[in-house]
């Protein structure tokens, strides 16, 4: 008996090791809704090779969020609502976002990609200039 133990916690050891390590990633996509709570900040910085990043950076207060048809979710995104979060979003005009405005969006947030990575803003196609 000792030895079938034995035999299914190395067989069951083996098959863990054998499983790619990107399962125990978290992934999360959730389309977000709110309200633009402050004045957005505009912040340039130019890289050594002479092209530049814009990041425009606001707080969003949130009414509702949901997970987009298709995407993978490691939470059900109801976290979000009735919170205020950090938004940075890259290369968008600042006219594009204002106090006061209602905007939807897209969240995503990918351990995987390493802390620096891992969470991105996207505005929806049809608030984009």
């Amino acid at each position: 008996m000792k030895r079938l133990s034995l035999r299914c916690a190395l067989a069951a050891a083996a098959l863990m090791s054998a499983t790619p390590a990107s399962y125990a990633w978290t992934r999360i996509s959730c389309e977000l809704g709110g309200t633009v709570a402050n004045l957005p900040v505009v912040m340039r910085q130019f890289r050594t090779d002479g092209t530049e990043l814009t990041q425009l950076m606001f707080r969003l207060k949130v009414r509702n969020a949901d997970i987009p048809e298709g995407a993978r979710a490691d939470t059900d995104c109801t976290e979000f609502v009735g919170r205020e979060i950090d938004v940075v979003l890259e290369n968008i005009a600042a006219d594009t976002v204002r106090r006061g405005k209602s905007l939807k969006m897209r969240y995503r947030y990918d351990d995987s990609l390493g802390q620096s990575q891992a969470t991105k803003f996207e505005l929806e196609r049809q608030q984009r200039p």
